[in-house]
């Protein structure tokens, strides 16, 4: 069988080991980016920094940063003395940050965040830790849905949140085992703005900059993860049809399927060893909200439909999984209703089968 398994351990960082980790992050973040040399100094990259319409060019030189228009004029900013480099370690960080015109330039300076506005030539520093720390992957974004991005910061005491349009910081206390689910990062409450998912230790915890609170919600004992993986891009989505998206949450034998607008937990039991299938969690049947579907260590399917509850058994017994060794091959809608169909292969047979979710039924090709 052949498909990409998720581990049913999560994914974590300990708020008591995270230093190890998020040093080594900061080392990788601090090296001076390679680039393209030249009189002005080694370039990074381009964009739109005073809302013209038209890119700047942004170049390292050591000690400041060159910030070259298309007419020609620079203007240098003072960054720092030491190790310095763009949140990421590349430009896709450099985005909209205030809400006006022009992308800024966000840079991590040590134990501050310095964030360069080019638009009024001038530059702002954030104190964050004394500690190490990182921008969180897929962590800058709109958080409170007023224009202009925010950024989600991991210390190994705290969340932190940079609000650049605000000029402010802020600081939620974590301790423990705890991650951010970084592609979860997503609308979970229908409402203007991403929250922010969080796997801590025994706990699901939800932060909601606009409304600035954390929800709480245990989860069983035992190994768990959210479910964010970029091959299934679904993961975090509509699954019941009401505004904002849901959570899965990978657990032993089961799937559980988290609303933060309910606060309710739904669990889905599978009773063996499981992978939600690449790209698997979508439509299906035709109707709002996407459902699940999870390849079975004994070979079969089941699907998942959070909208109503239930859980369909398909049983690829003399067809796909007669060979016990089955791969996915794609999703199709041919049968010219709503809902996508699964294509698997019997590798075992070396035949082709379908899957009609909406039918159970199992069909050669």
């Amino acid at each position: 069988m052949r498909f990409t398994w998720i581990q049913n351990t999560i994914i974590q960082a300990s708020a008591r080991r995270a230093g190890a980790t998020l040093a080594a992050l900061a080392l990788i973040a601090c090296a001076w980016l390679p680039g393209t040399a030249s009189a002005q100094g080694v370039l990074m990259g381009s964009a739109d920094l005073d809302g013209d319409s038209v890119a700047e060019t942004v170049y390292n030189n050591g000690a400041y940063i060159t910030v070259r228009s298309s007419n020609g004029s620079s203007y240098n900013y003072q960054v720092s003395s030491g190790s310095w480099a763009l949140l990421y370690g590349n430009f896709t960080s450099v985005q909209d940050l205030d809400g006006t015109p022009g992308a800024e330039i966000p840079i991590n300076i040590g134990g501050a965040l310095k964030v360069i506005n080019h638009n009024s030539r001038s530059s702002y520093n954030y104190q964050i830790s004394t500690g190490s720390w990182a921008a969180s992957p897929n962590g800058i974004t709109d958080l409170n849905g007023v224009a202009g991005n925010e950024i989600v910061i991991v210390a190994s005491d705290s969340l932190r949140i940079v609000d650049h349009r605000a000029r402010s910081t802020s600081s939620q206390p974590m301790s423990g085992t705890y991650a951010i689910a970084v592609y979860g990062i997503r609308d979970l409450d229908g409402q203007p703005g991403a929250e922010i998912p969080i796997a801590n230790g025994s706990a699901l915890r939800v932060y909601n900059y606009r409304t600035r609170s954390m929800s709480s919600t245990p989860v069983s004992g035992g190994s768990w993860a959210i479910c964010n993986d970029p091959g299934i891009p679904n993961c975090v989505s509509d699954l019941n049809g009401t505004a904002g998206a849901e959570l899965i949450l990978i657990q032993p034998n089961y799937i559980s399927v988290y609303s933060y607008v309910t606060g309710s937990m739904s669990n889905y039991a599978i009773n063996t060893q499981y992978a939600i299938l690449s790209d698997g969690v979508r439509q299906f049947d035709g109707t709002t909200g996407n459902e699940i579907a999870v390849a079975r260590g004994d070979g079969n399917i089941n699907i998942i439909y959070p909208r109503t509850g239930n859980v369909q058994f398909i049983n690829g017994s003399n067809t796909f999984n007669a060979g016990r060794w089955w791969s996915l091959l794609n999703y199709v809608n041919l049968d010219g209703a709503a809902g996508d169909e699964i294509r698997v292969r019997d590798n075992g047979y070396g035949r082709n089968y379908r899957i009609y979710p909406r039918t159970g039924s199992v069909t050669a090709e």
